[in-house]
């Protein structure tokens, strides 16, 4: 092999295995089996260049361990609802009270039971959410969407729906807490 080969071959594994962060003890192995894999031509042989083992490096890169999950009554994150929202969309019972999910879809969802008490839910998707026996109270739910959502029993006392479109599709006038007042009876 000449030595413009050589250094040709070295200075690409050096830039793999940096890229890599391989340890330098694995690249002069790395380069010994290249020099060994020379065919009668004088060309490397790719199985031994060390690329392969960068590759495979790359691939190996570890996942964050998956959220713990909440016991029961215990307040969720914002990270552990968009994690539940990824899946089966069910946050019956949980606890939100408090948190901000400003614009966050929440339609199609069971939120059965579930606490929102003092959460902002401003411009939030709820169409077509089972709201059942949900806390709302104190919400901030301005121009949220609430159109064909099950709101049986669901607590609304000091909750702001200036602006939310309501389960019958209407727009709830400003000013409307606890209740939607009609944009029409204003005039």
């Amino acid at each position: 092999m000449t030595a413009y080969r050589t250094a040709v071959i070295v200075a690409g594994m050096a830039v793999a295995l940096s890229a890599a962060h391989i340890n330098p003890s694995f690249a002069v192995a790395a380069e010994d089996s290249a020099a060994a894999g020379q065919s009668a031509a004088g060309a490397p042989d790719s199985s031994g260049d060390g690329a392969e083992a960068a590759n495979v490096k790359k691939s190996r890169k570890k996942m964050p361990p998956p959220e713990p999950e909440p016991l029961p009554g215990q307040k969720l994150t914002f990270k552990q609802v968009t994690s539940i929202l990824k899946g089966a969309r069910n946050l019956s019972g949980r606890n939100l009270s408090g948190l901000k999910l400003i614009g966050v879809d929440l339609g199609r969802c069971n939120l059965k039971g579930v606490d929102l008490s003092h959460a902002d839910l401003e411009r939030a998707d709820l169409g077509e959410s089972n709201l059942e026996r949900a806390d709302l109270s104190g919400a901030n739910l301005k121009m949220a969407n609430l159109r064909l959502s099950g709101m049986i029993g669901v607590k609304l006392d000091k909750a702001d729906l200036s602006g939310a479109i309501w389960m019958d599709g209407r727009v709830c006038a400003p000013g409307s807490i606890g209740q939607c007042r009609d944009i029409s009876g204003l005039q």
